[in-house]
């Protein structure tokens, strides 16, 4: 009975002081695990259901997206040259090509015919300033992938710090090539985040857990999001405005953290996997503390909301009415 009092009280705290989903019935399943990889995942109501979302990847692929180089390594320019589509871009995907990969540090949303906007990023390939292969100098040429380690989110969006996200590629590169069984820097770059990502051995080990992870979210049609831990500790939650964007990121979003499982594996590690409890008291405490506002256009906002275990960021619309777009949650 007082565990069910204490979850009734944790659900009650999470509604009334959780902006973004305040008035929004919620629950946590799960979790779901594979290997040292466990996944919770958020079921929730399905807000701003009329705006429908390309994800970057989507939008880069189908050429309605153009994300151009300026020679400025932490400033880029995006423009969305659809003439319907609204386009969603999420902090920490990961963009090939240009003068270096880099990684969006922000999120944003990009209507139609949008025009070259401002977009903050980092360097994710420490050196290379010139032509790779047959790739654009002037332009990025896709977006498969997100940032695969916490700290690396945490220099990008929390610490903002160029020197430290290009000693957290090199750690995580140096981590999953450990338990790979081989280095997977790629010799066409060998700072690259983005090609040692795609390397074929560690693409089958990403593989072995989406196989086991990925129909999780089947036929939960009110599923917004998602929370993992990985051997035993909580690291990070995205939760979205509705399924539908959601299952669109999933595939990207799970690759990622499958891939920070392989670079933290250890085979004789002994942990206990939190339990839904958990996850709500991490929500809980991540609404805490010290309250930051951020412009990121005339349209969007975000606000970062920090203390000393946890810091999450909201991005949401700033009209008389605001739309939530997506939360983050990230444990220090």
């Amino acid at each position: 009975m007082r565990k069910q009092t204490k979850a009734l009280l944790l659900f009650i705290f999470f509604t009334l002081n959780f902006p973004a989903m305040a008035g929004t019935a919620y629950r946590i399943s799960g979790p779901y695990t594979e290997k040292n990889l466990s996944i919770y995942l958020v079921h929730g109501k399905n807000q701003n259901t009329k705006d429908k979302f390309l994800t970057l990847g989507e939008a880069m692929e189908k050429n309605k997206v153009r994300v151009h180089e300026t020679g400025n390594v932490n400033r880029l320019q995006i423009e969305n040259i659809s003439k319907k589509d609204n386009v969603y871009i999420q902090a920490g995907d990961i963009i090939k090509g240009g003068k270096q990969d880099r990684v969006f540090s922000t999120d944003m949303i990009l209507e139609p015919q949008s025009g070259k906007v401002d977009i903050s990023a980092f360097c994710v390939e420490k050196g290379r300033w010139s032509k790779r292969g047959k790739e654009s100098l002037s332009r990025f040429q896709s977006s498969e992938k997100q940032l695969v380690s916490k700290k690396l989110r945490l220099a990008t969006r929390l610490n903002k710090n160029q020197s430290e996200v290009w000693k957290e590629v090199s750690k995580v590169q140096a981590a999953i090539s450990s338990n790979v069984g081989k280095k997977i820097n790629d010799a066409r770059s060998n700072s690259s985040l983005q090609l040692a990502l795609e390397n074929k051995s560690l693409d089958v080990m990403v593989k072995g857990y989406k196989k086991k992870l990925m129909p999780v979210i089947k036929h939960k049609k009110d599923v917004i999001g998602y929370a993992f831990s990985i051997n035993g500790k909580l690291n990070t939650a995205d939760i979205y405005a509705n399924n539908q964007l959601f299952v669109k990121l999933w595939p990207k979003l799970l690759d990622s953290a499958a891939t920070e499982a392989i670079s933290e594996y250890k085979k004789k590690l002994k942990y206990s996997v939190p339990g839904k409890a958990d996850i709500n008291t991490w929500f809980a405490n991540a609404n805490k503390g010290k309250v930051t506002k951020t412009k990121l256009n005339k349209k969007i906002g975000s606000t970062k909301t920090e203390n000393e275990s946890d810091v999450q960021f909201s991005t949401y619309s700033t009209g008389s009415k605001k739309t939530f777009y997506h939360r983050q949650l990230l444990r220090k």
